[in-house]
């Protein structure tokens, strides 16, 4: 699968390696040549790039697409123009993601960007739009709607924090986004608070910190602490809040699991997070279905300037995507009061926002708690049953068990050949390995029930 040659036979007779039905060696070069095709078929539609685009399949040459004259098609070029123009944009990728765009398997933002959610891209930054419009250009519903904000008359009627669990999730159904006002208590918020700023700080100190938002992996000042399960009380006793209950099975159905559950500390200095949404990993794109709603936990004030999240209102709807995924141009910062619960569902285009605070000033520091919840059958972010610390698990109540996938919900999650809905299970080290014995014909003890 995905390119990934076979090992060595465990057992001599059952070596297929002289049993191939295509040649994985030379997989790219057959992509190349069928990605190269649709490029082809596509120059009439990339006309409406009118630049000059440079493509490169790994480390083969460039291909050149010529879109810089008015009202003709494209030109596919294997050499740079005779011109010696330089290319208005440059992109690198692997021929089998073109195949995928054409084919509407792939949604070109992931392709292109997949691998700098948390840090910066190598691309230069005004050559970014023209390679997803290019992208864009080969799928076969074509570029997407700009998401941009509402007009201005819809602007007044943005979600505001409040307690009106009812008008939370109107404007989460209207504008994908709403807010808990006094989701945690002052006190909470404290306890909380104090969780994470230690548990970062001794992430720092034992040299395991993970930090991004920087120019490249594993840089910047942001930090995040992955599995929360792992690492205190406070955060298994977070799972028992009542907005999971009355949020998560209305928008995204019964049995729903924890696909990740982190905490993010935006720091002055940052680069903002490229914009996306949180369903952009289910491939191909579904855009008309909700599969997953985020909580985000605010444990201090959040706005503009210590890197509030940034959305698009009402971006969780229809065939819409920005035109750059990394300016914050045409977003608003999710602001709101420290105890508020910001909920999200997973189809809205957001990202960190950017923390112009001077470092040590107060609330220069953003801590929030981000639990997210996708639909029973995704492959949760999380590998929980790799991930959970052996003395965690044994505190772990029925709820926080279910939410982790150690319950079977119908048809998924069972263990050993067990699916039934509601069977709770724990990792075991006995389950039935090799059993062998003289082959008998089977004798049933009953014939035609008699």
């Amino acid at each position: 699968m995905a390119g990934v040659l076979p090992g060595k036979p465990l057992v001599p007779e059952l070596d297929f390696s002289s049993q191939p039905y295509g040649n994985l060696s030379k997989r790219f070069d057959i992509d190349a040549a069928e990605a190269r095709s649709v490029i082809e078929e596509k120059l009439p539609v990339l006309a409406q790039l009118n630049a000059l685009v440079s493509v490169a399949f790994g480390t083969n040459p460039p291909l050149f697409v010529d879109a810089r004259a008015p009202g003709s098609p494209a030109k596919l070029l294997d050499t740079p123009p005779e011109d010696g123009a330089e290319p208005d944009s440059q992109v690198t990728i692997q021929p089998a993601s073109i195949i995928q765009f054409a084919q509407g398997h792939l949604e070109p933002r992931f392709g292109l960007f997949k691998d700098a959610y948390l840090y910066d891209t190598a691309m230069r930054k005004e050559t970014i739009p023209l390679a997803i419009k290019f992208a864009d250009l080969l799928t076969p519903q074509g570029p997407p709607a700009e998401a941009k904000l509402p007009v201005p008359g819809v602007l007044e009627q943005l979600p505001v924090p409040t307690e009106d669990i009812a008008q939370v999730k109107r404007d989460i159904k209207q504008f994908g986004y709403g807010f808990v006002k006094n989701a945690l208590t002052p006190t909470q918020v404290a306890v909380l608070r104090k969780a994470v700023e230690e548990q970062a700080a001794g992430e720092r100190k034992a040299g395991i910190a993970r930090m991004d938002s920087g120019p490249d992996a594993g840089s910047g000042p942001n930090q995040r602490l992955w599995v929360l399960t792992n690492k205190g009380d406070e955060f298994l006793d977070l799972l028992n809040h009542p907005l999971i209950d009355e949020i998560v099975p209305w928008l995204i159905g019964d049995h729903a699991l924890l696909h990740a559950y982190a905490a993010n500390i935006a720091r002055p200095g940052n680069i903002p997070m490229q914009m996306h949404t949180d369903q952009v990993a289910i491939q191909p794109p579904i855009r008309d279905l909700v599969f997953g709603v985020n909580i985000m936990f605010c444990l201090t004030d959040m706005h503009a300037s210590n890197g509030a999240t940034r959305v698009i209102p009402g971006s969780h709807l229809g065939h819409v995507a920005p035109a750059d995924i990394f300016s914050t141009e045409g977003t608003i910062a999710a602001e709101a009061p420290a105890g508020t619960a910001f909920i999200f569902e997973s189809r809205i285009w957001h990202g960190t926002g950017a923390n112009t605070l001077t470092p040590g000033s107060p609330d220069s520091e953003r801590p929030a708690i981000l639990m997210f919840f996708m639909r029973s059958f995704i492959r949760s972010q999380e590998n929980y049953p790799l991930s959970l610390r052996p003395d965690v698990a044994p505190k772990l109540s029925k709820r926080q068990r279910k939410f982790l996938g150690f319950c079977a919900t119908g048809a998924v999650g069972g263990q050993d050949g067990d699916i039934r809905e509601g069977v709770y299970f724990d990792r075991r080290e006995d389950c039935p390995g090799a059993i062998r014995a003289p082959h008998e014909p089977y004798m049933p003890k009953y014939t035609n029930g008699v």
